[in-house]
């Protein structure tokens, strides 16, 4: 696993990033759906489930999170291609002058090739430094979203604790969502989780 990731484009493995962020959004918007229909089923049960309001309201905020959250990931994600690409040119750029400056022999050449090697070596150091830091702010932003997402587990305990309370004709189906909620939210940060493993090997 480690050689695969190791030899892909980053371009490539940010490609990945997004399309595992966007398996986890597909799972969001069906978490929203759940949340709809525990608020429609917490109305019509009345009273006794006045305390699954406010629950509901949380899992639309976990929603908005990740939706948020993989937005904003998915922009940190192509800007460091892009970074990774000018890295890549420059590299080479300083690869090509190192093998001119070895096969010249003629001084006068040899001034200004060294102030062009120095330019070069200035932009890929400054490029690679940007790389590591966008890379490292790229991960803590993953990292971020699968903790948050944990809250998920405290929702879907407090929605079993209201369900309990319910009238008991509702009771199954709110137990239902509960375990939806679960469900959704661990499929969500699996996706977050495999873009974490993707740009483990970055830092």
């Amino acid at each position: 696993m480690r050689d695969t990731i190791e030899r892909k484009p980053l371009f490539v493995i940010a490609a990945e990033v997004s399309a595992e962020l966007n398996r986890g959004v597909k799972i969001a918007k069906q978490l929203q759906l759940v949340a709809s229909n525990a608020r429609a089923l917490a109305l019509r049960a009345g009273e006794s489930a006045a305390g699954f309001r406010p629950v509901t309201d949380s899992i639309d905020e976990l929603v908005l999170l990740t939706f948020h959250s993989s937005n904003t990931i998915n922009l940190q994600a192509q800007q460091l291609s892009q970074i990774a690409t000018e890295r890549t040119r420059a590299q080479c750029v300083l690869k090509q002058l190192n093998h001119v400056e070895q096969r010249s022999t003629e001084a006068k050449f040899l001034s200004s090739l060294n102030q062009a090697k120095q330019r070069a070596n200035k932009d890929y150091q400054q490029l690679n430094t940007l790389f590591t830091l966008k890379a490292k702010s790229l991960k803590e932003a993953l990292q971020e979203l699968y903790d948050q997402l944990r809250i998920a587990q405290i929702i879907s305990t407090m929605l079993s604790v209201e369900a309990s309370k319910v009238d008991e004709r509702y009771r199954v189906q709110l137990n239902a969502i509960a375990e939806s909620v679960t469900e959704f939210s661990d499929a969500i940060r699996h996706h977050v989780s495999l873009s974490l493993k993707l740009f483990s090997l970055f830092l």
